[in-house]
Parts: structure tokens; sequence; C-alpha cells
């Protein structure tokens, strides 16, 4: 008989809860240093995940021109060429014109303070409510009638200007050498594959993500584009100033989900309000404009894209408000884009696509998510 007493049995049950435990700790630790490290490498990895989806969009078609003959990397720099000549034509189209808008903003602002003393009369019970609220809250009262300083506003865009040259040429280089480099980077991440399954499921993942890109973004943007000029035509319709501009800024803003028809009803209205004469025109053109954006969101889009990439409305809200708070702007334009690669990477990651010995591999039918 030894001196010392036995120790006690081990508790297995808690030992698991314990461990389990463990894991999931590192696992939410990793999950709060990713998140950080995104947010604080928004720099330079925004651009590069837009140069990547731009680079997948025009993926199919640089491969057409490689099998025609032409080498990776003039096909490649057609593309960004393709690409710079678009983006050119929307800055030069669309944002130019808007900032003639931004210069007018004095003018905007007193017409607008001519319409709230037009007004004051109605909203004085909600302004006095408004007040006290404020001073309740230890607010100070905002000033009215005071100049806008212009230089005020052209300061920030001139210490903005180097970070978004160099966003742009981040931009532009990863959409070249992505294109160019495609087929290496894939052979890459095939070669750390080490069975023939893992190889056979990588390579449908890079396939199906550069073909769904490809498919569901030029559909959109001939969608887009119709939708634009609608929008235009309405604007015109109504006596709006350069309709072209509204219908281009209408077909740019419908890439972002939910955020971007919503600010353009928002910009349709504030511009009607300083237009026309009455607030009643610009409730109009505001209502015609809603009403073309649920035509296009609720019938149009869900018949010409195909329910096969059609995606869960409340997943879309999650991801766009997700990203919106990681990268901003970009951020709201590669919600879609991240949804979609997730889509499909689950889709051939489930555990249903398991694949036995001496069995045909089923036809790629990707579930709506």
């Amino acid at each position: 008989m030894s001196a010392f007493p036995e120790m006690p049995a081990r508790d297995s049950r808690a030992a698991q809860v314990l461990s389990f435990a463990a894991r999931l700790s590192v696992i939410g630790l990793f999950i709060i240093v990713l998140i950080t490290g995104l947010k604080s490498a928004y720099f330079v990895l925004a651009p590069i995940c837009l140069g990547v989806t731009a680079a997948l969009v025009l993926g199919p078609v640089a491969t057409r021109l490689e099998r025609g003959g032409m080498p990776a990397p003039l096909s490649a720099g057609l593309m960004t060429v393709l690409v710079l000549i678009g983006l050119a034509a929307f800055v030069s189209g669309i944002v130019l014109p808007i900032n003639d808008w931004i210069d007018r903003s004095p003018d905007i602002w007193q017409r607008l303070e001519r319409l709230s003393w037009s007004l004051q009369a109605r909203w004085r019970e909600i302004e006095s409510a408004a007040v006290d609220i404020s001073q309740a809250m230890g607010a100070d009262a905002p000033s009215g009638g005071q100049a806008i300083d212009p230089l005020s506003s052209i300061l920030p865009a001139l210490r903005l200007a180097p970070a978004l040259v160099g966003q742009f040429v981040i931009f532009f280089g990863t959409v070249y050498f992505f294109i160019a480099t495609r087929h290496q980077i894939r052979d890459f991440v095939l070669s750390f594959c080490l069975s023939r399954r893992a190889r056979w499921r990588v390579a449908r993942i890079f396939r199906d993500i550069e073909a769904g890109f490809s498919h569901y973004f030029g559909t959109i943007a001939a969608i887009n584009v119709v939708f634009g000029c609608a929008v235009g035509l309405l604007a015109w319709s109504f006596g709006m100033p350069t309709p072209y501009v509204w219908g281009g800024l209408a077909a740019g803003l419908n890439f972002v989900p939910y955020i971007g028809p919503a600010l353009m009803a928002a910009i349709l209205f504030s511009i009607g309000l300083v237009v026309f004469d009455n607030i009643e025109t610009a409730v109009f053109l505001t209502a015609g404009f809603v009403m073309l954006n649920l035509l296009e969101g609720q019938f149009v889009t869900p018949s010409v894209v195909g329910r096969t990439l059609l995606l869960n409305p409340f997943l879309v809200f999650c991801t766009l408000t997700f990203c919106l708070w990681l990268w901003g702007a970009p951020g709201a334009f590669l919600s879609v884009p991240f949804l979609l690669s997730g889509k499909v990477v689950l889709y051939h990651l489930r555990p249903g696509r398991a694949v036995g010995r001496g069995r045909r591999l089923a036809p790629h039918r990707p579930a709506k998510l």
C-alpha cells in the first residue's frame, strides 16, 4: 500500500468543456485581431480588393483574347486600359458636373434658408421643441446666417489628394498584375492541395468565382445602364438641368444595394428643392425615382439575373452594414463580391459535396443563398 492517497479521477466532461472554451476563445481572439487588422490596413487592402474584383469580372474576356493568340501581358494591359477609360469617362461625365453644384453650395444654402423661412410658421412648434431638447442636453444652439468659407472645403481635398493618387495606383496595379498572373496564382494555390479531390474543389472554386463575377456584374451593369437612362429621362421630363448627370449617378450608385438608391433619392429631392419653385415637384420627382427603383429591384433584376445568382436580402444587408463600417464607401461596393465569393466557397466545401470513389460528380447547381 502506498503512503500517498490516490488522485481523484479526472472529470472528462469538464475537461471537454474547458477544451472547447479554450478553442472558442482562441477563435474569437483571432477574429477580433483579423477585423482590427483589416480596418487598420484600409489604405492598402481596399484598393487591392477592388482591383481583384475588377480583374475577376474581366478575367473571362482576357481568357478569350489569350485563346486567340494575344499574350497575357498584352491582354492584361488592354483590360487595364479599358478600366481606366471607363473610370475617366465616369469622372469627367458625372463627377465633374456634380462639382459645379458643389461650387454653388452657398447659393443652394441661401435658397434652402429662404425655403425654411417660408415653412417656419408650420414648423415653429417642432423647432421650439428641438431648442428645448438641445438646451436640456447642454448643446450650443446653431448659429444661422454664417458665410461658408470655400477654402475650408478645399483644404481637406488637398490633404487627401496624395492618398487618393496612391490608392488609384494600387488599384490599377492590382488589376493589371492579377489578370496577367491569374493562372500562376491558381496553380500556386493548387500546389498546396495534396489530394485530387481537394485540387478539383479549389479549381472549381476559382472557376465559379470568376464566371459568377463576370456574369453577375456584367448583367447588373447592363441593367444599371438602362436604369440610368430611365432616371435621366425622368429628370429631363421634370426639367432638371443636366439630366444625363443624374442618370449616370443613379446608375453608379445602384451598384450599392439599399444605400445607393436611398442616397440618390435624397440627392434628387435636395436638388429638386433648389431647382423647382414648389416642393410638390421635388416630391413627385423623388417618388418617380422610387417607383423606377422598385420596378428594377423587384421585377427586372430577379428575372434577368436568374435565381441561381440571387442573394438573400438579409445577408446582403448584414454584409453591406459590416463592410460599410469596415471600409466605408469601398466596402459598400465590395459587399456583394464578398457575399458571392462566400456563397461559391460554401457550396463547394459543404459536406454534401463529398464525392466517393467511382461516383460521378454532380453538376454545378448552386442553391439560392
